[in-house]
Parts: C-alpha cells; sequence; structure tokens
C-alpha cells in the first residue's frame, strides 16, 4: 500500500492516538474499522489484524496460503507486516517472521484472539506445516498490554523431537537499513536513520545480544539461553520495539521518558536534520547517538534522566549545540540551526507559469580554485531532495547547500532547452536563481509516455512511491500508468499531493512477475484496483508464461487493456524455451496475447549479427529479433521503458512518444491510449524526438507510425523530421525495410553535412525508395559517440541519443 492513500479513510484519526485512551485493543480491518498509518512500507488488507494501544500499532497478516506482503515478501500468514510508534508514525517494516519462516500458518481458522488479565490483548495462532520435515508444529502468540511500548512475542515449538530447535525470528528490512545489537544488553535492533525507524528486538529472560545472519531473510538469533523448555517443547519470547533510533529503543527499554526536540531552520523548506547526543550517560550506547527529525523539525526520543549536550545539524547550516536538563516527566526542547546558506529556485515557462523541474547541481571550481564536490542532499530512494538533484512539482523549493560554487543544470525533459546556471556561495548567503523553461520540441499531436517502472509497494525496492510520481512529471512524462510488482496500484493519490494532476495522466495497472525469468514478466493496464483486497485485486502468477499471459489478458472479465512483455529474451521466447541450443518451438503462444513488447536498448537497432554476437549479454538485444518477429507476420509494437525502481535520474531517460488527439496531459483517456499502443502509433527514445511519415500520389494523406495502407506501386518517399533541445543531437539517420538497413539511404553528418542542421530541427529530409510487394519501414537516428549527458546524471547520461519509430506497413501492387 503507498505512503499516502487517498480515501477517506485516511483522514481518519486513530482511536488509540486520543488523548486519554491507553486500553489496548485488537480487531479484525474491514469496512468500518480501516486506519490511517504513515510509513513507505504499509501493507495491511482487509482481513488482517490490528493490534494497538496509545503507544503503538501493528499489523498481524491474516493466516492463508495467499497472504503475501509484496512480491518478495511471501507467506506472511502471522507475521508482522506493520509497525510503528503513534507519535513518530513512520511503518518501515516489510515483515517479522515468528520462528524465522520455518512454520507456515495457512489456516485463519486457527487464530484466537481477545482480552488479558489486567488489561491487554492477545493474538494466537498454530502452524499448519513446517518446512523442515521434524514432525514439529510451532504456535505464536503476540501480546499487548495497556500503556506498553512493545509487542511481546512468544512462539512456542512442540513434538516428539525439539532438540534441534534454535530459538530465532526472520526479520525482512531491505536496503537502508543498518542491522547491529546494543551492546552489554540482550536487544539487537535494525535501523533506517533517513526513514526514522528502529526496531528492537530484546529477549527475554537472557542476558546476552542475540546475532544477526547476513541473509535476505535476516534471522535475529537468540542464543540457547533463551530458549525455556516447556512441556512437549520448547519456547522462546521477545519484546519488539519500534523506536525512532537506536538511542530511543535504548531509553524506551529503559523506561524513559519522551523528550519531544524542535530544530527550527532558517530556512523555508525544513531540510533532512540530524541530531545526536554529544556528551551524556547513555550507558553503553556509543556516542554521538544519532537520530532524524521529520520534515516538520520535530523528532521524538527516550532518554534517562540527566544531562545531555545535543547537537542539530543539517546540509547548508551551521550546527548548533545545546545543554538540556532531562527530568522523569516528559519535556519539549527547542534548538535553532544556525545560518543556511541556501538556493531559493523559481522555474517558469515561457509564458511565465511555474512549472514542474529537475535541478542538478554540480560541483565545480570556486573563484581562488578550490574544488567543490557534488553535494548529496538525500538517498536514491527518497522523494524531493535525492542525490545531487531536486525535483520540485511546482518549480519553486529553497535548498540548503554547502558553501561553494556549483553549476545548476534546470531541465524538465527532453522538449525543453536545459538553463544552466553557475553560483558562487559564501557560508550563511542565499543565491536566487530564477529560470525560464522554453519547449522548442514541438511534439503536436503525441504525448510521451513511461509505461514501466517501480517503487517500494513493488517488494524489490524501497523507493517512496512519491519520489517515482515526481521523477515522472519532473522529466515531463505525460502519460504513465502504475505498474507496481505483483498488485495492483495507483499514482492518483501522489499526484494529488503533489498537486500535478493536470501535468501527467495515468491509470491503475500492474507487472505480473513469475518465473521464468526473464521472459514471464508482463504490465497490465487499465485494471480494476481493489485497494484493500490481496494483490490489490490482480491475478497470481504463473510458472507457465503462457498461462500466465492468458490469465493476464483474461482478469477483470477480458476488459480491453494493454499487455506488454518486459524485457523478454526473444530467442527463448520464440525459438529455445530451455536455451539449450536446439529450436523447440519456445513459448511463442505467448505472442498471441501480448499488445506490445519491450525492445531496449534503441541504439541496438544499428548493430550488426557479428556485432551484437560480440555483446556480453546478445539476448538482451532486442531489436533485431523484434523485427524479425514482424517481418515473420507478428506485428506486435515495440516500447522502451526505465523499469525504474530508485528515484535519483530513474526516469526520464527512456521514454515513448505516441500518437493523441490532445495535447494536455489533463484531457488524456486512458481508452485512446490504449488503443493508440495497441496500433503501434509509437516513437521509442533516449531523448531526441522524430516524425516519419510515408508519401504517396495514391494516398490523400502520408501514413503515420503504425499506420497500414496499400499503394498501386512501391515507389514512395519517406519524410524524416528529427528535433532535439539543447543538450542533445543526432549525426546519422537509417531507414530500415523489412528489418534490413537501406545502405543507400543511409545520412550522416560527417558525410552529408548538408543534410544535418544545428538549430532545435537536426534533419529535415525526405527520401525516395523502392518498396517490394509487403513491406514494413522503420526509421532510426542516434548520435553516434555522443552522450546524453550530465542533464540524466553520471549513469544513464551515458547512453547514447536515439530515436526508434515503428513500422508503417506498406502493401504495394494493390489494384
Amino acid at each position: 500500500m503507498s505512503y499516502f492513500r487517498v480515501t477517506q479513510v485516511f483522514f481518519l484519526t486513530l482511536v488509540a492516538s486520543l488523548p486519554g485512551v491507553s486500553a489496548a485493543t485488537i480487531e479484525t480491518i474491514g469496512p468500518g474499522n480501516r486506519f490511517p498509518m504513515q510509513g513507505k512500507e504499509v501493507d495491511w488488507i482487509d482481513g488482517d489484524y490490528v493490534i494497538r494501544n496509545d503507544k503503538i500499532v501493528a499489523v498481524i497478516a491474516r493466516p492463508g496460503r495467499l497472504r503475501d506482503a509484496n512480491m518478495t515478501v511471501r507467506g506472511a500468514g502471522a507475521g508482522v507486516i506493520d509497525l510503528t510508534r503513534l507519535d513518530v508514525q513512520s511503518d518501515q517494516l516489510s515483515c517479522f517472521y515468528p520462528g524465522a519462516g520455518r512454520y507456515q500458518f495457512f489456516d485463519d481458522s486457527m487464530v484466537e484472539h481477545g482480552d488479558l488479565e489486567n488489561g491487554g490483548v492477545f493474538w494466537r495462532c498454530t502452524s499448519t506445516a513446517a518446512l523442515a520435515s521434524n514432525d514439529t508444529a510451532a504456535t505464536v502468540e503476540y501480546q499487548l498490554r495497556d500503556g506498553d511500548s512493545f509487542l511481546q512475542v512468544t512462539v512456542r515449538v512442540e513434538g516428539k523431537d525439539v532438540s534441534s530447535i534454535v530459538p530465532a525470528d526472520g526479520v525482512r528490512a531491505d536496503r537502508t537499513f543498518k542491522f547491529a545489537a546494543i551492546p552489554e544488553t540482550s536487544i539487537a535492533y535494525c535501523e533506517d536513520q533517513v526513514f526514522r525507524q528502529t526496531y528492537g528486538f530484546e529477549s527475554v529472560g537472557n542476558d546476552n545480544p542475540p546475532q544477526w545472519s547476513n541473509d535476505r531473510l535476516k534471522q535475529v538469533r537468540y542464543g540457547d539461553g533463551a530458549l525455556n523448555r516447556v512441556e512437549n517443547g520448547v519456547s522462546w519470547s521477545i519484546r519488539l520495539i519500534p523506536a525512532s533510533s537506536p538511542v530511543d529503543l535504548w531509553g524506551i527499554a529503559r523506561g524513559a521518558a519522551p523528550q519531544t526536540f524542535f530544530v527550527r531552520a532558517a530556512v523555508g523548506d525544513q531540510p533532512r536534520i540530524k541530531l545526536s547526543v554529544v556528551e551524556g550517560d547513555l550507558g553503553s550506547i556509543k556516542l554521538p547517538a544519532a537520530w532524524r527529525s521529520g520534515p516538520d523539525g520535530r523528532s521524538i526520543v527516550h532518554l534517562p534522566p540527566g544531562q545531555y549536550r545535543i547537537r542539530a545539524e543539517a546540509i547548508g547550516h551551521e550546527p548548533v549545540e545545546t545543554v538540556i536538563e532531562v527530568k522523569d516527566d516528559e519535556a519539549t526542547h527547542e534548538l535553532q540551526l544556525g545560518k543556511a546558506t541556501r538556493v531559493v529556485a523559481n522555474v517558469t515557462d515561457t509564458h511565465g507559469d511555474q512549472i514542474p523541474c529537475k535541478v542538478t547541481f554540480y560541483g565545480i571550481d570556486t573563484p581562488d580554485g578550490k574544488a567543490t564536490p557534488n553535494p548529496v542532499f538525500g538517498l536514491d530512494s527518497q522523494s524531493g531532495s535525492v542525490g545531487n538533484c531536486v525535483y520540485s512539482a511546482d518549480g519553486t523549493f529553497v535548498r540548503s547547500i554547502p558553501p561553494g560554487s556549483y553549476e545548476l543544470l534546470i531541465s524538465r525533459g527532453p522538449e525543453y532547452d536545459v538553463v544552466f546556471k553557475k553560483i558562487n556561495l559564501k557560508p550563511g548567503e542565499a543565491a536566487e536563481v530564477s529560470a525560464r523553461l522554453e519547449r522548442v520540441v514541438d511534439t503536436s499531436g503525441w504525448i510521451s509516455a513511461e509505461l514501466h517502472s517501480h517503487s517500494s509497494p513493488s517488494g524489490d525496492n524501497t523507493s517512496e512511491q512519491l519520489g517515482r510520481v515526481e521523477n515522472l512529471i519532473c522529466e515531463h512524462l505525460e502519460f504513465a500508468p502504475c505498474t507496481e510488482h505483483q498488485r495492483i496500484e495507483s499514482y492518483d493519490d501522489q499526484l494529488e499531493i503533489l498537486g500535478a494532476s493536470r501535468y501527467m495522466a495515468t491509470c491503475s495497472g500492474m507487472e505480473l512477475t513469475g518465473s521464468l525469468l526473464p521472459i514471464n514478466h508482463q504490465n497490465a493496464f487499465p485494471l480494476q484496483w481493489k485497494p484493500y483486497a490481496q494483490d490489490g485485486g490482480g491475478p497470481r502468477t504463473d510458472g507457465d508464461p503462457v498461462k500466465q499471459i492468458a490469465r493476464l489478458v483474461m482478469w477483470d472479465e477480458d476488459a480491453d487493456k494493454v499487455v506488454q512483455t518486459n524485457h523478454p529474451n526473444l530467442r527463448q521466447m520464440v525459438h529455445d524455451r530451455d536455451l539449450d541450443g536446439k529450436d523447440d518451438g519456445g513459448f511463442a503462444k505467448m505472442l498471441d496475447y501480448m499488445d506490445i513488447i519491450e525492445v531496449h536498448p534503441p541504439e541496438d537497432i544499428f548493430l550488426s549479427p557479428e556485432q551484437v554476437a560480440e555483446k556480453k549479454n546478445p539476448d538482451a538485444s532486442r531489436m533485431q529479433p523484434w523485427m524479425d518477429l514482424i517481418k515473420n507476420g507478428r506485428r506486435i509494437p515495440g516500447v522502451v521503458n526505465t523499469d525504474a525502481h530508485y528515484n535519483w535520474h530513474g526516469s526520464g531517460w527512456l521514454r515513448n512518444w505516441v500518437r493523441c488527439s490532445t495535447d494536455d496531459p489533463a484531457e488524456i483517456e486512458t481508452d485512446e491510449m490504449t488503443r493508440r499502443l495497441e496500433t503501434g502509433q509509437i516513437i521509442m527514445s533516449t531523448g531526441p524526438y522524430m516524425t516519419v511519415q510515408l508519401h504517396h500520389e495514391d494516398l490523400e494523406q502520408p501514413a503515420e507510425v503504425g499506420d497500414s495502407v496499400a499503394v498501386s506501386h512501391g515507389r514512395v518517399e519517406v519524410s524524416i523530421k528529427v528535433q532535439c533541445a539543447n543538450w542533445l543531437d543526432i549525426n546519422r539517420v537509417e531507414v530500415f525495410v523489412n528489418g534490413q538497413m537501406q545502405g543507400e539511404l543511409s545520412r550522416t553528418r560527417a558525410k552529408h553535412a548538408d543534410d544535418f542542421e544545428d538549430g532545435v530541427v537536426k534533419f529535415d529530409q525526405r527520401l525516395p525508395i523502392t518498396l517490394p510487394e509487403d513491406a514494413f519501414v522503420i526509421v532510426a537516428a542516434i548520435g553516434e559517440r555522443l552522450e546524453l549527458g550530465r542533464v540524466m546524471g553520471e549513469n544513464y547520461g551515458r547512453r547514447p541519443p536515439v530515436v526508434v519509430s515503428n513500422p508503417i506497413y506498406v502493401k504495394t501492387n494493390a489494384p
């Protein structure tokens, strides 16, 4: 589920967070009992169990054979899939697996829950099966008592032979988490400092600190001292503690009172403020002990009584320190950051209206010759400020930055010229940066689209979905369905948060991601989204790629949708299913079901078969196999997509221009996009824009990309026009007929300088050609030995500018 869900339920107030309400409760989630929870890893659906008091809230996944939290967090039944404190909400937990996933909980009828004596609630379930064939069964029990800051977890394993049982649980907390233990305690923890969440695992009745494994499913192993002998088996108990940081966890475990910190910044947009205890008695916690504030400058940390020196710091600010006296009760402490070095930006279009933009900061030499490094504003999984970029949905921001000299690249995708600005900032200075972005490339009648990208709900990355949508709109993608792995999702809520619905059309969709890799990945959109159902109401995968894609096609009662095959191995699909070098027909039946197919990298259309064979992975070169498909009668349109998983230049370096009846994103209709994509009215590009038309005396209007025409003879002319903004160029144009490059029509800037131009229009020529009786024509242009450059970052910026059309189909000698 997304970080924010724009439905009325997400504007309700948690009953448990109301002042004076401390009693623990447990309820089944469903209509009339849904609740808000903040955090990018929120995964609850109807049928799960919410357990909460005035301190914490947790969600226990409903036992069931098909209860997955997301694509990679599977078999989550009876696990804790959401957990956060209520005073600083930030759910970042993928799943806590009691018993480390060695037992499966498939039967919801085994669940018991109710009240505890002396206040509190419990939830209990017995396993259906053990993954190890040892004739044992596990029972997990969660207890939450009134006023507790932790969830008590007890795992009991029973059977004839429990001698090999190791007390351990499993944790999925991915990528940005660090795993450690607090010395001289029985507490292990995992910490995500940037997203302000720590989870503690305190072994009850055991003095030794737990140990972590190095697997993707991290095992927290409590040691033999945690194992209790019980009738017919063994058990262990832990306290599962959500906290904002390791020092907060330590204070909670000590029963300390919460201390609220407000850090005031000197700039309008709050930076990500780091606070730390630099002096004070934190026992075995190593100093400095750090945590982060929220975007409003607020943070909460539990500290035992004593005197502490607190330091607050943020990018571009003078740090500040203060000494506080903590007593046994709650208190609030305020700090004021020192003066900020900052950039105040205002970006508009040529009409003076503010527009979304990406601003990339590169360090340059200062006037006295000292090198300024590139700034690092945030992780690639964040939103807003990411790496050395700022993404702004409205073209305005205030960004604190270290003193130094910088070159700013202000951009909004390849239809706009980039504005270059240089600034020099001394400590505490502000630079006002204004830019007017000019849309110089004329794409009238075509809109730009990204048809395949991801964020944290997909389960194979940890990116904020808000950041993904910022990427898309700031790179001027005008249509982008939501295509998370293994669940139907929507971008509507994120667009509303950003106030950007007028800039990008979208629809709900998904990527159905099964094995066999890589051919059994398919996107589909639009799909009916059921927000509180397993997988958003989407279909399950199948190990047979043909059955899976057929299931996707027929989903939603066979409603019309685009089905896209992602990054396929076409040799495996069409000829050789087991890749043993023998033609066995592959999975060719898949071709009957797909509407479009990913064929990137587009630059490979210029390679000879010998050059493709020399590549490290020849099967990832899809251009020639795609044209072979068309030549053999499979008219499946090609597309290129980023498959972006992270937010630092993740979107924008590949795109599709799709023919459209409107140039206004707010007016784009999904039904029209479906029709246009299915008929191949698509131009594929890393940035250059191209129009291709086929002229013949029999045609009243020239044929466009995706059209099929019949003419009386094969003498035609192909008009080709390539446009580029000021940061892109092309120097070679090729025409392909039935998949073969036409050497006589080859044009290069080196040999045909008069055919190329230096302005926005790089090439505008009409080339004569004689076609065979049945032909398809594809045109491609590239900037050989050129790069997208710094606008697209150090990684994707190494890609060449290239654009490839889909075919125009021509039947000649028609009566």
